[in-house]
């Protein structure tokens, strides 16, 4: 088992320190003021990040064969693009593509299962086909919701941004579980009880839905003044 950063190769050592830069950029919008210098600044750092984090687990772990963590780098991917997107008012083309990528990214995750489930062992990396079913389950209602978007035409203001945050906040699960769950071996012992572990795992999910809840549902924008509310499109993120 390795026990050190300097254990690991070269790529695996900077997908790590990616990933720390990821966790701390991506926490950083959740305590400062929304819309803020500092908001934006930690946000271009964690898409950044996010994605060269998600290029890099692909590619560790397709040259490994671990097919799952494979589809958990493009449903990070697809939600901080889309996330980023969402924030920066992108829509038209770039909306549909993405739409069609997660579509893809569910029926590949769906079949995978369907293949693991024929296997002798019923096993692939010691997982089920029910892992590769969910994950699936998972891509399918983003994909749903995407089309949905599609259809409605365009978002206000709040609709947008609640799917910017929770689609950060998502990409941001993803990251931190994998960091905590995935390769925890090379944390100080310290840090690999369950409590320590879960803890920063549970407080994005906790922040995500309260700043997603906030975002949707709170009797004022959870965004600067100056930031106008359009008032376009209908219910629903």
């Amino acid at each position: 088992m390795i026990s050190t950063i300097s254990s690991l190769p070269l790529v695996g050592q900077l997908h790590f320190l990616v990933g720390v830069i990821c966790l701390l950029a991506g926490g950083t919008p959740f305590l400062v003021r929304k819309g803020g210098t500092s908001h934006r600044l930690a946000g271009r750092v964690f898409v950044v990040s996010m994605l060269l984090l998600c290029a890099s687990g692909l590619y560790m772990s397709l040259s490994r064969s671990i097919l799952f963590t494979a589809f958990l780098a493009l449903l990070a991917g697809h939600a901080v693009t889309t996330g980023w997107m969402a924030a920066a008012r992108i829509t038209g083309l770039a909306e549909r593509v993405a739409a069609g990528l997660i579509s893809l990214v569910a029926i590949a995750a769906v079949g995978s299962g369907l293949v693991v489930a024929s296997l002798p062992s019923g096993t692939l990396n010691d997982l089920p086909p029910m892992a590769f079913y969910s994950l699936g389950g998972v891509a399918f209602w983003i994909a749903g919701i995407d089309v949905l978007s599609l259809r409605r035409g365009p978002a206000n203001d709040r609709q947008r941004l609640t799917r910017h945050v929770w689609r950060m906040g998502f990409a941001l699960f993803i990251a931190s579980f994998i960091f905590f769950f995935g390769n925890n071996s090379v944390l100080p012992p310290v840090l690999r009880s369950p409590l320590a572990l879960s803890a920063p795992v549970l407080t994005v999910i906790g922040l995500t839905l309260y700043a997603s809840l906030r975002m949707r549902f709170g009797r004022r924008p959870a965004f600067p003044s100056r930031m106008k509310t359009q008032g376009r499109g209908e219910e629903g993120v």
